[in-house]
């Protein structure tokens, strides 16, 4: 059995994506300029794809994500409290590392059928979208999904998140059951459209305005590479409550 998935129709028309934000720096934030774009009627899953969704796919396809292709994945090992380590510290790059030992050798996902499935690489998951016949939201139908029309701050209003709004800032430390915070679902209700895990989007990664044709790439040895988006943030979240705002895209 693929995967059914409870849809949540969203309304179409116009609304304010981005913001005009400018970093400490002086420089513009990376989801400047706030912009109006106008989005036809579409629907989207209430929930992020579970371990238990993923595991079917695999099961029935074979398919091998690109963490057990390579042998490693990158793996969060900084706590709440990161003022005695690095940046370099907090990530590892975790041989055994995947979607089914996402902590490396000797972790499971035996308990964890309801929480959102990580180490997915955008390839992934599309291949699991092609097997499910579906596809992922362009980063304009993300953001009118988490926003709604009234440019809100967060997904749950303009208040500072706090530990009870949604899985950041290593307050749990690991991954949650999906909807087990029902102020993140944002104004359509779906489940952890902020925090939990990082959400990939369609489009590629390109300077606002935003445009669903529009993508930069990165040259590299092996050539060039189109830039991906991911949006909604994670448990871990940079340990910054701040950066938990809908608009934020990397």
């Amino acid at each position: 059995m693929r995967t059914e998935f409870d849809w949540v129709t969203i309304p179409g028309g116009p609304f304010t994506m981005g913001v005009d934000r400018v970093r400490p720096d002086g420089t513009p934030d990376q989801a400047a300029p706030a912009h109006e774009v106008d989005v036809p009627e579409f629907r989207i899953a209430r929930s992020p794809v579970t371990v238990a969704d993923f595991r079917r796919f695999v099961e029935a396809t074979g398919h091998r994500t690109t963490a057990e292709e390579t042998g490693r994945s990158w793996v969060w090992v900084g706590g709440a409290d990161t003022t005695t380590l690095g940046q370099d510290d907090l990530w590892l790059e975790v041989a055994g590392a995947a979607w089914h030992t996402p902590r490396g050798p000797g972790s499971d996902v035996e308990k964890k059928d309801d929480h959102p499935v990580t180490h997915v690489s955008r390839a992934d998951c599309l291949a699991f979208c092609a097997w499910a016949g579906v596809r992922l939201p362009t980063e304009a139908e993300w953001e009118k999904a988490a926003r709604g029309t009234d440019r809100r701050t967060y997904a749950w209003g303009d208040d500072e998140p706090t530990p009870d709004v949604c899985n950041h800032s290593m307050f749990v430390g690991d991954t949650t059951p999906v909807g087990a915070y029902p102020s993140a679902a944002g104004p359509f209700g779906l489940n952890d459209i902020a925090g939990n895990v990082w959400e990939w989007v369609s489009t590629g990664w390109h300077p606002y305005p935003f445009r669903a044709d529009r993508t930069q790439s990165l040259r590299t040895k092996q050539g060039a590479m189109e830039l991906g988006v991911v949006r909604g943030n994670s448990f871990f979240n940079d340990c910054n409550p701040a950066t938990m705002r809908v608009t934020l895209r990397l």
